[in-house]
């Protein structure tokens, strides 16, 4: 059994109790990338859970020290078997709580890593049509669902914050913390996990999954802590009135879109999924990444603006990242970024009319990044959708020269090879391509690409990654790294178009 790390804990005189139960640290020394499939720790929940007590009066119980994958305190079965203290703490916490005024309402706080100032509140059960209207399942009471959340979805929404009632994380699975405060451990025979359990009666628990920039030092935190203390008197009510409707969500339909651009003084990447997924990436000239991800779209818009053309634009912080190797490790790369003000407006051009394939063009507009604003021209590529391939595979949008660009996608693996060759406006098929990439380390450092297009013609690209951003995806049955690169051609050092390699 671990024994009890450092923990921050405070006494307030308001009826609400904080916890961050992954506010913990990973000792990287200890566990190198790679060695096992890691959880991550909600990078800076443990100072804004101080932060929101001190602004509240709330008692808090904050996990500075421990790392989830030693012991995850926000399941049940996990924290009694292997960190009994902790659920010791919490019942200590919560029964000096209730016996100075009755009822107490509980915060647990954790980390969303999209880049949006955005809270998801967890309820404990699976929303409905209506989620300020909650029944016998829910970890807070009818009332309280109807006027203390409904008002906190409101100040949020005031200062900008979209905050969405268990849209994505409602809380509701077995072992999750927040359940010790509905019926479902009110006859569990442990006698810790019985304890708190039977204060579920006078508890309203409510779950804050909290964006970046909601955690991150600077204005949105600032926001999102005076919302919730603007809120207080509602939190605390013992008699919690029905208040009238929250303004509704406006209806959105995302339309799939990706626009990669490469150029000076940015390289950069837009791109909307099909299920709400948005995701900017832009390349500096001198280095580094900013980079926004969200859900819904969250501030991303892309949108045609005339036949042909494609705006697209964000305002909105953006994280920036020293370098891009740290994204095989979101925990270790996150820990070094810091937030930016950003206002992107530019405008995809194609070339000419294209197909369903997608089209070369021209990107331009400007990029403001807290304050500085910078023209933007660049050569571009432009999907409709995102199209699927087998793993392992390459794609590449390269502008070869003034007349002549290569969209192609091929199997690692098999050979397989799709895409065109777009010559002076008329459009050429790809039948067959080979590609030979760099070591696996390093694998769109140098990519040789040849190519045979429908008539016999042949050609030999050679690309060289300029920007270069590992990823590893984890959706799916299994891990894939997956290399993004802005690269140059024929010897340039100015990037051409981009190469995407996985599954390697």
């Amino acid at each position: 059994m671990p024994p009890a790390p450092p923990f921050l804990r405070t006494t307030g005189t308001a009826p609400l109790v904080l916890v961050a139960p992954h506010g913990g640290r990973r000792d990287a020394a200890r566990r190198p990338w790679g060695s096992a499939p890691l959880k991550m720790n909600d990078l800076h929940t443990a100072a804004l859970t101080a932060e929101l007590a001190a602004a509240t009066g709330a008692s808090a119980l904050v996990n500075t020290a421990a790392d989830r994958n030693d012991v995850d305190l926000n399941r049940v079965s996990a924290a009694h078997d292997r960190a009994p203290w902790f659920l010791e703490q919490l019942a200590d916490v919560l029964g000096a709580t209730l016996a100075r005024h009755g009822r107490a309402t509980l915060l647990t706080v954790h980390g969303w890593n999209v880049i949006q100032p955005v809270v998801d509140l967890g309820l404990g059960c699976t929303p409905g049509a209506d989620p300020f209207s909650v029944g016998p399942d829910a970890a807070v009471s009818p009332g309280f669902a109807a006027s203390a959340v409904r008002a906190l979805v409101r100040a949020c929404a005031g200062r900008g914050i979209a905050a969405t009632v268990g849209a994505r994380y409602p809380a509701r699975a077995r072992e999750n913390l927040l359940q010790l405060f509905t019926r479902r451990y009110a006859s569990d025979q442990r006698a810790l996990v019985a304890a708190l359990a039977a204060m579920a009666p006078a508890v309203d628990a409510v779950q804050l999954e909290l964006g970046i920039p909601l955690r991150w030092p600077g204005p949105w935190r600032a926001h999102f802590v005076e919302a919730c203390r603007h809120v207080l008197p509602s939190l605390a009510a013992r008699d919690r009135d029905v208040a009238g409707a929250a303004p509704g969500e406006t209806a959105w339909t995302p339309v799939p879109c990706r626009i990669q651009f490469a150029g000076a003084p940015f390289s950069g990447l837009a791109a909307a999924g099909s299920d709400g997924g948005a995701r900017l990436l832009l390349f500096p000239s001198d280095g580094g990444l900013f980079l926004f991800t969200g859900e819904r779209a969250g501030g991303l818009a892309i949108e045609t603006t005339r036949p042909g053309a494609t705006a697209f634009g964000y305002a909105g912080p953006l994280l920036r990242f020293p370098d891009t190797v740290p994204f095989l490790d979101l925990e270790r790369g996150l820990a070094r970024a810091r937030l930016v003000d950003a206002d992107v407006r530019l405008t995809f051009t194609p070339a000419h009319a294209g197909g369903e394939a997608g089209d070369f063009g021209a990107v331009a507009g400007t990029v403001t990044l807290d304050g500085r604003r910078v023209d933007v021209s660049a050569t571009a590529f432009a999907e409709e959708i995102e199209r699927a391939a087998p793993w392992p595979r390459l794609r590449a949008a390269l502008q070869l020269d003034r007349t002549t660009a290569l969209n192609v996608t091929v199997g690692l693996a098999g050979g397989e090879a799709s895409g065109f060759l777009c010559r002076a406006g008329r459009h050429v098929d790809v039948v067959a391509a080979r590609a030979s990439l760099g070591p696996p380390a390093s694998c769109l450092e140098r990519v040789t690409l040849e190519v045979e297009l429908a008539g016999g013609e042949r050609l030999s690209v050679e690309a060289v990654a300029v920007h270069e951003l590992p990823v590893v995806r984890s959706r799916g049955p299994s891990a894939v790294r997956v290399v993004f690169a802005a690269c140059a051609v024929d010897a340039s050092r100015t990037p051409a178009g981009w190469c995407e390699a996985g599954g390697i």
